[in-house]
């Protein structure tokens, strides 16, 4: 019997949690503004985009010589189709967008710029690696609800709100593994520090734009993990409990982000007569 042959290396994003930190965000935007072609063609961009990180990695050279080799000519191909039908599907949405959404745009390629040059260099799994991730995938719905009606400044404080629980997210995440491989020692004050960084400029944030407010409940569950501390061995819980955390922040942020939308103006006796 012939032996079976191996199966083709997945060309899929392998970092679960960079799902939910794209698609939440998004889903949020998304709804709270009601949708609009212009922000579901940036939304799909988005998406486009993200599916094609991975081949991108493998014709980097990111996942290892030998997978270049090897699938490198797979990669290549579907980094071509993904990003062709990114930039253009994206593209459309932003040419149909508010001005502002293009800035913002802007604004998240640089964490993303800095997470494939962290890639190049095989740094991409560090802390800091994967914070500029969670910075930048929050921030692609950013222009997206720009896009569907909300103020820049509302976008943006989303966006910051977002970036600071998945920080922590990513830090407690961190702190388990951490601890799983170096004991006790490894539950390291940085991390402490980060976390408590991070929930201060929340609650500075929150302050100055109450709609933040939706975020603190994964801040809350990045410090319990950090003084409960799980086995790793419970890290996929860990990630559905994050997950959870996520969509209840998401309709929060949700129904704050629609009591927060100016209404539209009452039209004046005779206005649509006056239009024709």
């Amino acid at each position: 019997m012939a032996a079976r042959p191996p199966a083709a290396r997945s060309l899929w994003p392998r970092e679960h949690g960079a799902y939910v930190q794209l698609l939440v965000p998004l889903l949020t935007a998304l709804i709270a503004t009601r949708g609009s072609a212009a922000g579901a063609a940036i939304a799909i961009g988005a998406c486009l985009a993200f599916l094609a990180s991975e081949p991108l990695r493998v014709v980097l050279g990111a996942r290892g010589p030998r997978l270049r080799e090897t699938a490198g000519a797979r990669a290549r191909a579907r980094l071509a189709l993904l990003g062709i039908a990114a930039l253009l599907v994206g593209g459309a949405g932003l040419a149909l967008a508010p001005p502002p959404a293009l800035w913002l745009s802007a604004l998240v390629a640089v964490p993303l710029g800095s997470v494939l040059v962290a890639a190049t260099r095989r740094a991409e799994g560090t802390v800091l690696g994967e914070l500029a991730a969670a910075v930048g995938l929050a921030g692609a719905a950013a222009p997206v609800a720009v896009a569907g009606g909300m103020r820049a400044l509302d976008a943006l404080t989303i966006w910051g709100a977002w970036s600071l629980a998945y920080a922590t997210t990513v830090i407690a995440v961190h702190h388990v593994i951490a601890r799983h491989r170096r004991g006790p020692a490894g539950a390291s004050l940085g991390r402490w520090l980060g976390v408590a960084l991070a929930g201060a400029a929340l609650a500075a944030l929150i302050a100055i734009a109450p709609i933040a407010w939706f975020a603190a409940p994964l801040v809350a569950a990045a410090v319990a993990v950090l003084i409960v501390t799980p086995p790793a061995t419970r890290l996929r819980a860990l990630g559905v409990a994050f997950l959870a955390l996520s969509l209840v922040s998401a309709a929060c942020a949700i129904a704050a982000a629609r009591r927060g939308a100016p209404e539209p103006a009452p039209a004046r006796p005779g206005a649509a007569l006056l239009a024709g």
